[in-house]
């Protein structure tokens, strides 16, 4: 670990003073004025020194320059979403938040190349409204509302991966501010879908939590919005049926399959309990779980054809025993099924949430696997789950009765978190699915990432930022 994590008093004055120079009026933070900047959507919470505002890429290759110099730690930060704490300061006092939400432009938009380029604070909802009247959008949906320097540093994915990918895939270029002492400014930004002109050095930045440098803006491959949409809901016997019908709604629709959701029973019944407004189109069909399904183009007019296939494979998959029932609806209705859950269950207990991710074949393994632990190790606590079946990722909640919360220390919580984790790593899968690394589970990094993965990240940490002055996750 590098030892010039925490400045000096003097280096801390010294900078904030640079700073308030270098700053617009009003865009140093001190005090009270800095608590909206110190916790996150996990509720992990820190205490900042300062929180800076910069306008523009200039001042924040001043600040990181300044940062430097006086061996001060900035920690960069979106839109507070986060669910691990890497964007929230220490509880040292001496940490100085780093804010990109006055830097919100969209500098360039090319419809012709279906381009944009928006800075690290603009919101992604802000982007794909901007986006909208020319049939245009950014394809990463997520139930949160991300800064696109977070959707970067977390590499988010979100429900419609499966057809669209991840933000790698979508990603044509990156401006990022180094941690050196000019802080250099690394300008990738050229929207280009193919170029071998050597390293991809963008690609370094993606996921990696604004430890290696401080993203300013980015360049997107956008993607015609969807013309022709089909959603329905599944009744299913099993998780490992979810299996043969996703292979064969891939064989039938191809990549016109957007989005592939599998909930639990338990799970939906406990959204039905907590939102009685929301209709149950299957209530009837006793389902092992349930498979939230959507197949779209961007080419309009295919409506009936797509309905068309689809009954004709929900009528093969029925015969097969692989489907109990299925139900064709509203996206908005059908979405919200799976969208209210995580506050569905956190209405029922106290929620432990996982965001994992395994090889999609060995899911309905690993969640029985899952099941057993629980049931064998601590058979107050109940399982729920819910996710993006058809990337491979789960969204595990283990729910805490509220009368059941004295008897799990921090302790015990911590020791049920890495036995479930142990079961993810054992079936061949990550512990964090879309949420990277952060304060919250750095330690589950350094048990389940090999030694010499840990040693190269820490090696290209050391290489970019030397002087410890950069991000609140460290790899070193």
């Amino acid at each position: 670990m590098n030892a010039t994590l925490l400045a000096p008093i003097a280096g801390l004055d010294a900078f904030l003073a640079d700073a308030a120079k270098l700053l617009s009026p009003g865009a140093l933070l001190r005090g009270e004025a800095c608590q909206p900047y110190e916790a996150d959507a996990s509720s992990c919470r820190g205490q900042a020194a300062a929180v800076l505002l910069p306008d523009d890429t200039a001042t924040v290759s001043a600040l990181m320059r300044a940062a430097v110099r006086h061996r001060v730690r900035l920690v960069p930060q979106g839109n507070r979403t986060g669910l691990v704490g890497g964007a929230v300061p220490d509880g040292s006092g001496r940490q100085v938040v780093l804010s990109l939400a006055r830097m919100r432009r969209l500098r360039a938009f090319d419809p012709l190349n279906r381009s944009a380029v928006a800075e690290a604070g603009m919101a992604l909802s802000e982007l794909n409204r901007l986006l909208e009247p020319h049939g245009l959008w950014l394809p990463i949906d997520v139930g949160s509302d991300p800064a696109i320097g977070g959707l970067i540093g977390a590499n988010t994915g979100g429900s419609r991966l499966l057809r669209h990918g991840d933000v790698r895939r979508n990603l044509l270029g990156l401006e990022i501010v180094l941690a050196d002492e000019q802080g250099s400014v690394l300008d990738l930004l050229a929207p280009l879908r193919k170029r071998n002109a050597g390293i991809d050095l963008k690609q370094l930045f993606v996921g990696s939590g604004g430890a290696l440098g401080v993203v300013t803006a980015a360049a997107w491959d956008l993607k015609r919005r969807d013309a022709s949409v089909l959603t329905l809901l599944a009744a299913l016997p099993s998780r490992a049926a979810a299996l043969d019908v996703l292979d064969a709604c891939e064989q039938r629709f191809g990549e016109m399959l957007s989005a592939f959701e599998v909930m639990g029973e338990s799970a939906l019944m406990a959204t039905l309990r907590h939102f009685p407004a929301l209709r149950h189109p299957l209530a009837e069909s006793a389902a092992g779980c349930y498979a939230l399904v959507e197949i779209a183009s961007a080419m309009p007019g295919l409506d009936s054809m797509l309905q068309e296939q689809a009954e004709t494979l929900l009528a093969t998959l029925l015969q097969r025993g692989l489907l109990i029932d299925a139900a064709f609806g509203r996206p908005d209705s059908l979405w919200a099924l799976r969208d209210s859950l995580p506050l569905a269950l956190a209405a029922e207990g106290l929620p432990l949430s996982f965001d994992v991710g395994l090889p999609r074949s060995r899911l309905p393994t690993f969640h029985a696997a899952a099941e057993r632990w629980l049931a064998d190790e601590h058979p107050a606590l109940r399982l729920y789950d819910f996710g993006h079946f058809g990337d491979g990722g789960c969204h595990l909640i283990v729910l805490l009765p509220r009368e059941c919360a004295a008897g799990y220390s921090p302790a015990r919580l911590a020791m049920l978190k890495s036995a479930l984790y142990r079961l993810v790593a054992d079936h061949g899968g990550a512990f964090s699915a879309e949420h990277g690394v952060g304060p919250l589970n750095a330690a589950f990094y350094r048990k389940h990432t090999s030694d010499a993965a840990q040693e190269l990240a820490a090696g290209l940490q050391r290489l970019l930022d030397p002087a410890a002055a950069l991000g609140r996750h460290r790899y070193d």
